[in-house]
């Protein structure tokens, strides 16, 4: 196994290319039949499309800070890769050509909170709001979860999401998520303001169905 990355990479390699597990080879032929296929590894020149991304308004309400921290320009984008992270790439191929179009992003990386006995892994997907209602979050949630498991060893994998986020929500559950924590907190909105909402914690089991 190998560490997480924390720098950026030369090119995106395509988890296709990657994954040998016959359950894995079935999701990417699922996306494949749809147009769409799953990079892992992030150049600064895709940084822009996933800033751009992270700007749509359903990612905006429950992720600002995709947009506003993380993601802000190539620069922040190298600061937050350096905490070790593995960023997987969802893209749409047009019809008949090469050109890859961002669909979505997520990643995966070591981090640890007091809500999570035993976390070790965290974990974040978005879909971009024009491939959003197509079957794309689930399969490629599990490539994300089982690539971080066979590239990098990552047990127990969780993570964050907002209480009032219901459908995010309902995929984490679809995905054997379960909740271990709750926190009622501020949610950041895009302009800025905050909103009461109650912050989740969920872990999956070790084993996740494919």
């Amino acid at each position: 196994m190998k560490p997480f990355p924390t720098t950026f990479a030369e090119v995106t390699q395509p988890l296709s290319e990657l994954l040998t597990d016959t359950a894995d080879k079935d999701l990417l032929r699922q996306l494949i039949v749809k147009n769409y296929e799953v990079h892992l590894g992030l150049t600064p020149e895709f940084v822009d499309a996933i800033t751009e991304t992270a700007r749509q308004p359903s990612i905006r309400e429950y992720c600002a800070r995709d947009g506003s921290e993380r993601f802000k320009n190539r620069e922040s984008a190298e600061c937050w890769l350096a905490k070790g992270r593995a960023v997987f790439l969802l893209f749409r191929r047009t019809n008949g050509s090469d050109d890859l179009h961002l669909a979505g992003y997520g990643w995966a990386g070591r981090a640890a909170s007091p809500h999570v006995p035993g976390g070790e892994t965290t974990f974040a997907l978005r879909v971009s709001e024009t491939d959003q209602g197509h079957g794309l979050a689930v399969p490629f949630a599990k490539l994300i979860i089982s690539a971080t498991s066979a590239l990098y060893g990552a047990p127990h994998i969780w993570l964050e999401t907002w209480a009032s986020n219901t459908g995010a929500v309902h995929i984490y559950h679809k995905l054997g998520f379960k909740t271990v924590a709750q926190k009622v907190g501020q949610r950041l909105k895009p302009d800025g303001s905050t909103v009461s909402d109650t912050r989740l914690y969920m872990t999956q089991p070790v084993d996740l169905p494919k």
